[in-house]
């Protein structure tokens, strides 16, 4: 004990270290291992919230179209991909939006597979020809959510 009752802290070659830089450099200890916790921590948190492989990446579906020019009617068809009700689905063409439900004289909870097939023509719910130089899109709409375009006609020509 040093001579004013307080306890001497020693360096290894034996001389006398003063406890106010010993506080010093604990409290830098302590600050340093605070600071690299922090920074693994946000750099994990980052890393979670940025994943690209936590996204949804939405519907999978591929569709065919063939247009006949005599009758002017676009045929649609489900070739692969994901299922989907009928009422989610939709073609817009010309400034007409129609459900494939209607299109197909279905109920909206009809599941649309692989396979199924539509018309556009004046002589179904579409109610107007389609025209050969026409764009069409086949349209996804879950019940809460946004619009996917799946896919997209261009015309033939």
């Amino acid at each position: 004990m040093a001579e004013d009752g307080a306890t001497a802290a020693f360096e290894r070659d034996g001389s006398a270290v003063d406890p106010a830089e010993r506080a010093v450099s604990e409290f830098t200890g302590v600050a340093i291992l605070v600071a690299i916790t922090l920074l693994v921590t946000g750099s994990v948190g980052l890393f979670v919230l940025v994943d690209p492989g936590s996204e949804n990446k939405g519907p999978n579906a591929n569709f065919s179209f063939q247009y006949i020019d005599q009758s002017s009617v676009l045929i649609v068809t489900h070739d692969r991909g994901d299922s989907f009700d009928a009422g989610n689905l939709s073609i817009r063409s010309q400034g007409t939006t129609v459900t494939w439900a209607a299109l197909a004289n279905t109920n909206d909870t009809a599941v649309v597979g692989p396979g199924a097939t539509v018309q556009l023509s004046r002589r179904n719910a579409f109610g107007s020809p389609v025209s050969a130089s026409g764009k069409a899109r086949v349209l996804y709409k879950p019940p809460t959510g946004n619009e996917t375009v799946l896919e997209t006609w261009k015309g033939i020509g």
